[in-house]
């Protein structure tokens, strides 16, 4: 469970305060809650308050995260949350780890729908110059925007060079999959030239990454970021993973100074408007799904 971070006394902030086994005390004047979020417990008498509780938010721990649900009670569901397979599956390695972002979570999302920029942005780990001029497809699987591309018989970018280490050129899929509105995977490898471009071929590559993104919205200019990736290759590898767990930190502030920049520049003059291109086309279904949810929610 979580409870909202104001104590209904004085509004001071719970997260200030103690945990006392299952009961939560408040650091400011002790007034005490259980995991319902009702009151227990007021210091110096001996009567609660009826208004003495705080909002219960429904949770579910799952893939080494907490989910909160802060919409109606009653419709949450644990069984939407995103199913991944390789998560602890034999012979997948774990690297994870932790961003701030000064950006709001639909730029953060608009860019986790979008392969073109990592010709650019990521230049020295997992892009190069080869993929520039490939178009991207896009299709919606459900409630899952995917936009992709597969650049073949070109060099290997830098990490796929490092890990896979191929003799000559290779065949490379980049797969950006995003459950709306603030959960993204990135599925991205590559295997010898001219191979089919199977399922099967794909799993069985020498180098294949599903990169995981979650985010939670902290105000309308800043986002949490939660990352972590699943790696086919050298799985119990410890090195491997502190190696991995850099490069992606690494990679992810290059994606943060760009979005930080662009948030900036936003605030600065918010009626700007986008001119959009055809990579874009991912990003504008995204848009046109939580506009569209957002009505929902505001219906009566």
């Amino acid at each position: 469970m979580a409870l909202i971070d104001r104590c209904a006394h004085r509004f001071a902030p719970l997260s200030l305060g103690t945990l006392k086994g299952d009961h939560l005390e408040c650091g400011y004047h002790g007034v005490t809650y259980d995991c319902s979020g009702a009151c227990v417990r007021v210091p110096g008498q001996s009567r609660i308050p009826p208004a003495a509780r705080v909002r219960r938010y429904p949770t579910a721990e799952k893939f080494g995260l907490v989910w909160i649900w802060p919409g109606d009670a009653s419709l949450a569901d644990a069984a939407k949350l995103v199913d991944i397979p390789q998560f602890g599956a034999r012979g997948y390695g774990i690297s994870r780890g932790y961003h701030h972002f000064e950006s709001n979570y639909l730029n953060i999302a608009d860019n986790l729908l979008d392969p073109a920029h990592t010709s650019y942005v990521h230049r020295g780990t997992i892009g190069n110059a080869a993929a520039e001029d490939v178009p991207i497809a896009v299709e919606e699987r459900g409630d899952v925007i995917v936009a992709g591309r597969w650049i073949d018989d070109a060099p290997p970018v830098p990490i796929v060079q490092r890990f896979a280490c191929p003799k000559g050129n290779v065949d490379r899929w980049q797969l950006y999959h995003l459950k709306a509105p603030c959960v993204s995977w990135v599925d991205f490898g590559a295997f010898d030239a001219g191979l089919p471009h199977t399922a099967e071929q794909m799993a069985n590559a020498p180098y294949r990454v599903l990169s995981y993104a979650m985010l939670t919205p902290e105000t309308e200019r800043s986002t949490h970021y939660f990352w972590f990736q699943l790696r086919n290759f050298r799985a119990d590898d410890e090195g491997v993973t502190r190696e991995f767990v850099e490069l992606y930190r690494s990679t992810f502030d290059e994606d943060k100074r760009i979005l930080d920049a662009i948030q900036r520049i936003e605030d600065r003059s918010p009626d700007l408007a986008p001119v959009r291109i055809a990579s874009d086309a991912g990003l504008a279904r995204l848009r046109r799904i939580v506009e569209r949810r957002i009505e929902e929610e505001r219906a009566p």
